[in-house]
């Protein structure tokens, strides 16, 4: 089995139970950005702590690996919890912020391996991977900003970054996205 039929598993499910989710990560930076290689299936989805419960047991009932106790309890302590299919994991953001939220609403239907899933919109993107500014995601920043050229809407990523560094009362997320976008 390989990472793209843990993709197509999980999409399929997502789809056929109607969750507001978006498809991050590597997977997301590849089909926005540059292919590059990842090793998991990364989701933000829409789910408030009470359907954590439901949302995973019928994740269980659909093939998926699922320690039930275990990712209730890193649901509600962190707000993350991760499922397995075959060999790869499956990890789950709770969308907790108005970044987050507001990413989920923007969302846009990208066919990918064969499947429509819901990706980010590249400034979003863009945005989520800032936020952590691990030096792969800043790489997939930089594919992201320049295969977009021209499209993006630096407005909206402005004001979003203006928003994030008043809210961390740190200018590191404005600072970089200003750098990445003179380039």
């Amino acid at each position: 089995m390989a990472l793209v039929d843990a993709y197509k598993k999980i999409v399929k499910f997502l789809n056929s139970g109607k969750y507001n989710y978006i498809i991050i990560g590597g997977i997301a930076a590849s089909a926005i950005g540059e292919p590059r290689i990842t090793a998991d299936v990364d989701v933000d989805i829409v789910l408030n702590q009470e359907e954590v419960s439901n949302f995973l047991n019928e994740a269980k009932e659909a093939g998926f690996e699922v320690p039930v106790k275990k990712c209730i309890e890193s649901a509600r302590r962190m707000g993350v919890f991760q499922i397995s299919f075959g060999d790869y994991h499956i990890d789950f953001i709770i969308a907790s912020t108005n970044l987050e939220t507001e990413a989920c609403q923007r969302r846009r239907a990208i066919q990918l391996h064969g499947i429509k899933a819901f990706f980010p919109s590249p400034e979003d993107l863009i945005l989520l991977k800032i936020i952590p500014g691990r030096d792969k995601d800043l790489l997939d920043v930089k594919s992201i900003v320049l295969r977009h050229k021209g499209k993006l809407d630096t407005r909206y990523l402005r004001t979003w970054a203006q928003k994030l560094c008043d809210e961390a009362e740190d200018k590191r997320i404005w600072t970089v996205l200003n750098d990445l976008l003179k380039d």
